[in-house]
């Protein structure tokens, strides 16, 4: 893989597809699931993933095999400044990083996290899910299919669900990463996309902002200035009180 030519941050958007537990169970519900129970115990799928404004690519079990794909997920990882998922904190990251120490990966390294989900619950919007939020915001809808019966007919290698699996998961990181820049100017943990030295919107490096007003703490008054790109604001020179 070649390292991605950004101008400011690589930022990587991905999303994955999770195959489900097997184990034997009584009851339908209430079922507390002891370890002898379990016949296979998951893993991972298949992971999307595109860099803010390039190509989304799928790495999966059918196409890549499972170490290829893990490789292919890493590398990107390795080289991400900041990773951009939904949800990806609580699922995703910690899936991906358990799949890593399984299968003998070094740790990948540190970089920001920004899990969309976090920012949409300080919306108050009814529901907080992205099959609810795309279309809400206008940013897209999940990709319609049978339900569960989709990743019991992958488990059974059937290539047309393989091939929806693919599709589905595809629309699921296009969907974050148009998510992305509509709610970027909201995020509070972005990291700063502007130039060393230079005083451009931290959100997405825009040069265009003005000046409105002050703010005050304890001991500062700080220059609030407003990007005129994307709405950001942020600030600017401050003056011990």
């Amino acid at each position: 893989m070649v390292k991605p030519k950004l101008p400011v941050q690589n930022i990587l958007v991905l999303d994955i597809e999770w195959r489900p537990v097997k184990a034997y169970v009584w009851r339908a519900w209430d079922e507390n699931i002891n370890p002898e129970q379990i016949i296979e115990d998951g893993g991972l799928l298949c992971v999307g993933c595109k860099w803010v404004g390039g190509k989304t690519e799928i790495f999966s079990e059918w196409e890549h095999g499972h170490e290829q794909m893990l490789k292919e997920i890493h590398e990107r990882m390795s080289y991400a400044d900041c990773l951009i998922g939904f949800n990806s904190d609580k699922y995703d990251l910690p899936k991906l990083d358990g799949e890593f120490l399984k299968h003998g990966f070094p740790p990948r390294p540190p970089c920001t996290s920004i899990d969309l989900i976090k920012t949409i619950k300080k919306m108050g919007f009814f529901r907080n899910s992205l099959a609810f939020i795309g279309p809400f915001l206008g940013v897209g809808a999940k990709m319609e299919h049978e339900g569960f019966a989709l990743w019991k007919k992958v488990m059974d290698g059937d290539p047309l669900a393989e091939k929806r699996m693919s599709r589905y998961c595809a629309q699921d990181v296009n969907m974050t990463e148009a998510l992305y820049l509509r709610i970027r100017s909201h995020i509070r943990n972005h990291p700063n996309m502007g130039q060393t030295g230079s005083e451009q919107c931290p959100s997405c490096g825009g040069k265009h902002h003005q000046s409105r007003g002050t703010r005050r703490t304890r001991t500062y008054k700080i220059q609030r200035l407003a990007c005129q790109d994307c709405g950001h604001w942020f600030d600017g020179s401050r003056t011990k009180i």
